[in-house]
Formats: structure tokens, sequence, C-alpha cells
């Protein structure tokens, strides 16, 4: 197995994000920057989403990064796989056996979550991410019990569906929804588990011993308080929605991570500002003879307003379209113009 599929196997599951064009876009750098020079650089994903560029990255020799999302469950994802602390599989296995497990404080899932995950998904759910371990040990099993409640959605793309019953018998006649890998699903965790944790560990071994700082802000106050030295790759790509914009998925697993359910809110920005003051603080803060990535054309702005925009900082070295219509999106690297 490639250390791309080990790392996407490890990802956290998004819809919308770039993970599909970050070999690409590797592949781009390494013709800009030789591999073999990238142990010297300092990458930076403002928003590291998914957490597949930064690992990436990580796994193909750089050594310091600059972690954040402020999503919580990208940032969980982001310090279990830079924590470098594999999961221990045994562990896993004696909470999903116990009894009564030793679980730290919590409102139980099911009583807000029950729209969307049958009981027997959360019970798991609370075994791992509550459990009473030792801090160090945490961060896996928490991120594993997020892995374990995505596995729950019809696809990354589609999202969770709405249970309107909790029947087995009843959910498995239903014809509008084939609930059938669901239900297997939530009626042997184990196997389940037990693969997850594989896959996991082997990403935290292909990341090796890579150092990352890791933040959990908005972009624009994290490219403020940076001090970076060149050389640098950065990854300058705002969120799609505002801060706080969840579509239902986004909301389910912020609130099965907040122990409560979440309402829904909406920034009050505009689409427009919230891009720009985040790309221009994102470009504006970093050093001179840096490199960055950027990506647009399919939200807020046409491809041609944010060429303009990221043109003002820097020079452009490889530009990557989506489609061959005038304004199809894309992704470029840039290199940052002296101040």
């Amino acid at each position: 197995m490639t250390r791309l599929e080990i790392l996407r196997r490890a990802m956290l599951p998004l819809d919308g994000t770039i993970a599909d064009w970050v070999p690409g876009i590797m592949d781009a750098y390494a013709r800009i920057v030789p591999m073999r020079d990238w142990p010297k650089i300092t990458m930076v994903d403002f928003t590291a989403g998914s957490c597949l560029m930064p690992t990436l990255f990580a796994a193909s020799g750089v050594r310091r990064l600059v972690v954040n999302d402020f999503a919580p469950r990208s940032h969980l994802a982001a310090s279990f796989l830079f924590g470098r602390r594999r999961i221990d599989a045994a562990r896993v296995s004696a909470l999903l056996a116990a009894k009564r497990p030793k679980l730290r404080a919590h409102v139980p899932t099911f009583h807000f979550a029950c729209d969307y995950l049958v009981e027997p998904a959360c019970d798991v759910f609370d075994r791992l991410y509550h459990a009473d371990v030792p801090a160090a040990e945490r961060t896996g099993l928490q991120y594993l019990a997020v892995r374990w409640a995505l596995g729950f959605a019809k696809s990354v793309e589609d999202g969770f569906e709405i249970l309107y019953t909790h029947d087995p018998a009843r959910l498995a006649r239903m014809r509008d929804v084939d609930w059938t890998a669901y239900l297997a699903r939530a009626r042997r965790p184990g196997p389940v588990l037990a693969q997850l944790v594989k896959e996991l560990n082997a990403a935290i071994d292909a990341i090796g011993p890579a150092k990352a700082r890791l933040r959990c802000a908005d972009m624009k106050d994290v490219a403020k308080g940076l001090k970076l030295s060149t050389p640098v790759f950065a990854a300058v790509n705002p969120p799609t929605r505002g801060l706080d914009e969840y579509t239902i998925d986004d909301q389910l697993v912020h609130s099965l991570m907040a122990n409560r359910w979440l309402p829904l809110s909406q920034t009050s920005e505009t689409p427009l500002a919230f891009w720009t003051r985040r790309v221009d603080a994102g470009l504006r803060h970093l050093p001179s003879g840096a490199h960055y990535m950027v990506w647009g054309g399919d939200g807020s702005m046409r491809w041609s307003e944010c060429l303009r925009v990221w043109s003002l900082y820097g020079t452009p070295l490889h530009v990557s379209r989506l489609g061959e219509n005038p304004e199809s999106p894309g992704w470029a690297i840039f290199r940052k113009q002296p101040k």
C-alpha cells in the first residue's frame, strides 16, 4: 500500500475538500522545490480540513509544520495524526467488552443524537470518546470514536439519513433507503473498530517524526501570530462556508464532540468579505520568497477575481484548472513577492 493510500484511509472524511487534488499539488511543488530539500521547509496549512495535505507533506520529508483548523473535528484529527501515539487495540477491545466501562461524566449520546444514530452505535461512541483513560490515550480513542460515528453516514457526499424508527426489522424492510450496511456496522463493532485501529496506526507510522504546531482558530488570527522565515510552503484555502455555518452532518459530528446538540448558526460576514479577509491575512503575513498554494473559483468569487487577489502578493509558478471553461475553478502555486 502506498503512503497516499495509507493516509487517505486515516484522514477525516469530509465533503467538498481538495483531498483528491493533493497529489497533483505536491507533484507541482516538487517541480519547483525538489523533494530532497523538503526537510528544510516549514509547511503551513491554515485550514487543514481532512488533514491529508499536511500528513502527506510530513510523510514526504517535511519535518516542521503548522496545522490549523477552526473546526473541532479537524483539530481532533490533527491532534491524533501528529500526536505520534498509536491506539492501543487491547484497550479498545477491553472498552467494548466491559459490562460497565469506566467513563468520564457525560450525557448519553443517544439522548440527543437518536434522530441519526441507533442506540448501539451511540453506546460504542460513548465507550470510546468518554473513556476514563490517561490523557495520552484519550486523543486516539476520541478520533476513533468520531471515525466510528462517521461510518454511519450514507456517504461523505450524501451525509446521514434520518432514522424514522429504531426497530432493526422495520428498517430492514424499508425500500426508500438501504439500511443493510448501517445495521451490520451497528451489530458488529469489533471487526469495524479493529480495522480502523490498524488503518489509523499505520498512518502514525507513515507520518514519521514530523513536529507540528497545532492551532484551532480563525486562519486570519493564526496568520497574524506566525513568525516564519523561508523556505515556507503555505496552503491558503479559506473554508467554503462561514465559521459556524454547518450542514446537518457537520452539526451532528460537532454535537457528538460537544456532548450536546449544537444550534445551527451563520457568520455575519458576507461570503465575499469572509473569503477576502482570510486570504488577505494569510498572504500578507507570509515572508518574502514563501510559496503559497491557493484554491478558488467555486465559491463566493469567480476564478478571474480570485486570481487578481492572489496576484497582488506574488507571482504564479504553476496554475491548474479543473475544466476548460474560462471560469472553471482551480488551484495555483505562487511565490511571495518582496514587500
